[in-house]
């Protein structure tokens, strides 16, 4: 049937290296993001010290998960191991 192709969606292939890369780098961005955010929950703590326990509180966990998405950009910027590498017991 002529058309019948037209109907289809196409889809945009993208390179997983690629991918991983773009991943490594949002989740490095997000890092230095949360760093900021601790940083400034901390000088607050200094100028508001009826807020100074809750506000190290918030900083400490925006370092918390500025460590967590490092450590997501470091593994998303190792080259992925094929399925057959993965998948062998380790000696």
């Amino acid at each position: 049937m002529a058309g019948q192709d037209d109907h289809r969606v196409s889809r945009v292939q993208i390179d997983p290296a690629v991918q991983r890369q773009r991943l490594a780098t949002l989740a490095a961005n997000i890092a230095n993001t949360e760093d900021c955010v601790a940083d400034t929950l901390e000088r607050m703590a200094l100028t508001r010290p009826y807020d100074a326990v809750a506000l190290r509180a918030r900083a400490a966990r925006a370092r918390r998960q500025a460590d967590l998405e490092r450590s997501q950009a470091a593994t998303f910027s190792q080259p992925r191991q094929p399925r057959s590498a993965r998948s062998r017991p380790v000696s």
